[in-house]
């Protein structure tokens, strides 16, 4: 579904609204989920939006795909770094916003020689919050990529019961979000970010502490890639989370469910139960003005009541310290539900919640939604 002109004007006026209360008299922006945000396409570009006037798409590659599909009006060809002082100078972009949060230092330096009398600042946390807030056009697209995800829970128990090991229903799983119409490549925000269609983890390669910052993370493939199922053999009373990632349009959904092997290890079922019991009562907080953190500190406290405070979102040094995050172009967009983070939840927020409890050496559980955060409450999207 090409995007509507009106949706990227809309995103552009608030971003130029943000920028003039930055003080930033221009973005300068080259990273993939900013410049699909702000041009509706994908493309080897800068982008310049100023405060006040026109953006301009300077295209390396490719020009006429962008043209096309994009319902920005100044798109033009990049042909030399050299092009872009005269263009800033023109206009009047003397403190300048760039991703500083993603953009790699030798870029940086770049622009530093080509500018030396301009001020660089950091523009990342603009953007990302403009983000943040999402149209009745991305839930749309957040709604597509979240069926896939519950075709693909609707396949699963009969695979937990039949295939014989977590990689197996992994592989299945991911043929049918396929067929459902799922993208295939996710975006997820920051150095050596890297992004599937989740993990089918079963058994103790469950409780595998993560490289990554997620509570769950598997053994992978090998140890060049570090994450994902490993391949374990399923038994009776094994518990199999299902954590998968929807993608749509760009857009993405965020869910996870446990199922069993036979009979529920007792720990494992009871485990899980609590963790459906906290995802209710986080649902309670998940109205506006509610500080993000709360969500993390409230589930800890359950958890901890419940006789599993030593496993909430991991064990050992594996644990994380947030029990979701926001989701749209990326995996890992704001708000953060983490500890820390104290900015408030905001109608047009998009959230994945994820309250899990993990056991080395048995396994782990876990359930998450994501949810749109209304005026009155949220709406489950999964």
């Amino acid at each position: 579904m090409p995007i509507l002109p009106a949706e990227i004007e809309r995103r552009l006026t608030a971003f130029q609204q943000a920028l003039r209360a930055a003080a930033i008299d221009c973005a300068l922006l080259i990273e993939a989920s900013d410049l699909v945000y702000l041009t509706g396409v994908m493309a080897d570009a800068h982008l310049l939006v100023p405060a006040d006037g026109e953006p301009i798409l300077l295209v390396r590659r490719s020009l006429e795909r962008v043209q096309a599909d994009s319902p920005l009006e100044d798109v033009r060809p990049f042909r030399s770094f050299k092009e872009l002082p005269p263009l800033l100078t023109e206009l009047g972009a003397q403190r300048i916003g760039l991703e500083l949060d993603v953009l790699p230092a030798a870029r940086y330096l770049r622009y530093r020689d080509l500018l030396p009398d301009a001020e660089l600042v950091d523009v990342s946390d603009v953007v990302a919050g403009v983000r943040a807030v999402k149209s009745t056009w991305e839930l749309t697209m957040i709604g597509k990529a979240a069926e896939q995800v519950a075709a693909a829970f609707a396949a699963a128990p009969a695979l937990v019961a039949e295939q014989p090991t977590d990689r197996a229903i992994q592989i299945e799983l991911e043929h049918l979000m396929r067929q459902a119409g799922h993208q295939g490549p996710l975006r997820f925000r920051g150095l050596n970010g890297q992004m599937f269609y989740g993990a089918v983890l079963a058994g103790p390669d469950g409780a595998i502490a993560p490289w990554a910052d997620t509570p769950l993370g598997g053994p992978g493939p090998s140890a060049a890639v570090g994450k994902g199922p490993g391949g374990w053999e399923i038994r009776d009373g094994d518990a199999v989370t299902v954590d998968l990632v929807g993608g749509w349009e760009g857009y993405l959904a965020d869910a996870t469910r446990t199922f069993f092997r036979g009979t529920p290890n007792p720990q494992l079922a009871e485990a899980l139960a609590v963790c459906e019991s906290i995802l209710a009562a986080l649902e309670e907080l998940m109205v506006p003005g509610t500080p993000a953190e709360q969500l993390y500190l409230r589930g800890l406290e359950l958890a901890t009541e419940a006789g599993f405070g030593d496993h909430w979102m991991g064990h050992g040094p594996g644990r994380v310290r947030f029990v979701g995050h926001g989701v749209g172009l990326e995996i890992n967009e704001r708000p953060f539900l983490a500890q820390g983070f104290a900015d408030p939840l905001a109608f047009g927020n998009v959230i994945a919640v994820e309250p899990k409890l993990v056991f080395p050496g048995l396994g782990a559980v876990g359930v998450e939604n994501t949810y749109a955060v209304d005026r009155d409450g949220p709406i489950r999207l999964t």
